[in-house]
C-alpha cells in the first residue's frame, strides 16, 4: 500500500507540471496573438499618438505674437541715439524692461498702438544693456524675448565741440566752428551729416581748417536779426576707420545788429560801422609796421 501511494503521488506531480507547461504555452500564444491583432495598438503607436496630442495642445497655447529686439543680441559699437528698438507683429507689447550693466533702469515708452518701444533718452557710451520684452496676441497668450548689446566706446567714437552755444546771440561775423576730438579722415561723410541754415535764406558753406576743425559761414556777414540753425546728424557716421559719430542734435542761435569794426594798421585807426554806416573812428596801436589791415566782426 505504501509503495502504491508513492507512485500515485509521483504521477500527480508529473501531471501538474505538464498542465502548468501547457498553460504557459497558451498564455504566450495568447500574447503573440494579441500583438498581431489588426484591431490592437502597439506601444510605439500609442506613444506616437500621445506625443501628437501633446504637440497639438502646445501649439494651441503658443502665442502668435513675435517680438524683435534691435540691435541683435551680442552686438557692440551700437549707436547711443537711434540704435535701440523693440517691435512686435501679431500682437501688442505689454511690458519692456531695459537695464544697464550697473542695474540702472532705462526709461522708455511703448507706442500708442502697442507695436513698438524705444528708450526716452540718449544711452551711455561703452555700456552693456539688457532688454526683456513681453507681448500678448489677440487671445491674450503671452510671448517673451530677451536681448543684450553694448554701445559704442569713447575709443571708437568721435564728438564735435561747437560754437556758438545753443540759444546764444552773436555778431554778424561769428562763424559756426566745430572742433572734433579725433582726426577726421572721411571729411565728406562728416560734412554731409552737418547742415547749417539761416532764416535769411543766405547760402552757408563749410571749410576745413584741419582734420579736426570745420567752420561754416555765409559768403558775407550774417544778416542781422536772423536765426541760424545747425543740425548734427552724425550718429553712426564713420569719420575715420572704426570711429563713429554719436551726436544727433539741433542747435540754434540768433544774430544781433550789424556792427563791424575794421582796423587799419597803416593809419592806426579802427572804424566802427553799423548797418554799413560809419559811427565811430578810434585811434589804435597796431604793433609791428608790417601788420596789415584786419577786420573784427561782432
Amino acid at each position: 500500500m505504501m509503495e502504491k501511494r508513492v507512485m500515485t503521488d509521483s504521477k500527480r506531480r508529473r501531471g501538474l507540471v505538464a498542465a502548468s507547461a501547457l498553460l504557459s504555452g497558451v498564455l504566450v500564444l495568447s500574447a503573440c496573438s494579441d500583438g498581431g491583432d489588426k484591431g490592437g495598438t502597439t506601444a510605439a503607436e500609442s506613444s506616437k499618438k500621445s506625443q501628437a496630442e501633446v504637440d497639438e495642445a502646445a501649439a494651441k497655447d503658443t502665442s502668435k505674437a513675435r517680438i524683435a529686439i534691435t540691435p541683435k543680441g551680442g552686438a557692440d559699437n551700437v549707436s547711443i541715439n537711434r540704435g535701440t528698438e523693440v517691435t512686435v507683429s501679431d500682437g501688442k507689447l505689454t511690458e519692456v524692461t531695459m537695464t544697464s550693466s550697473a542695474g540702472e533702469k532705462v526709461a522708455g515708452t511703448i507706442a500708442a498702438d502697442g507695436r513698438s518701444w524705444k528708450p526716452d533718452a540718449q544711452l551711455e557710451r561703452s555700456t552693456t544693456y539688457k532688454i526683456s520684452a513681453t507681448a500678448a496676441d489677440s487671445e491674450g497668450r503671452e510671448a517673451h524675448e530677451n536681448g543684450s548689446f553694448t554701445t559704442v566706446s569713447p575709443a571708437n567714437s568721435f564728438i564735435g565741440n561747437f560754437t556758438p552755444d545753443d540759444g546764444s546771440k552773436v555778431g554778424v561775423g561769428m562763424p559756426v566752428s566745430i572742433n572734433f576730438d579725433k582726426p577726421i579722415t572721411d571729411k565728406a561723410a562728416v560734412q554731409k551729416g552737418i547742415t547749417v541754415t539761416s532764416s535769411s535764406g543766405q547760402e552757408v558753406v563749410g571749410h576745413w581748417f584741419s582734420a579736426q576743425r570745420l567752420d561754416f559761414r555765409p559768403q558775407e556777414y550774417w544778416q542781422e536779426d536772423s536765426t541760424v540753425t545747425m543740425k548734427l546728424a552724425l550718429d553712426g557716421v564713420e569719420g575715420a576707420e572704426g570711429i563713429y559719430g554719436v551726436q544727433d542734435k539741433t542747435v540754434t542761435f540768433t544774430v544781433g545788429r550789424n556792427q563791424v569794426s575794421t582796423v587799419d594798421a597803416q593809419t592806426k585807426t579802427m572804424t566802427v560801422t553799423q548797418d554799413g554806416k560809419t559811427v565811430k573812428t578810434i585811434p589804435i596801436s597796431a604793433g609791428a609796421p608790417r601788420t596789415r589791415r584786419t577786420t573784427a566782426r561782432w
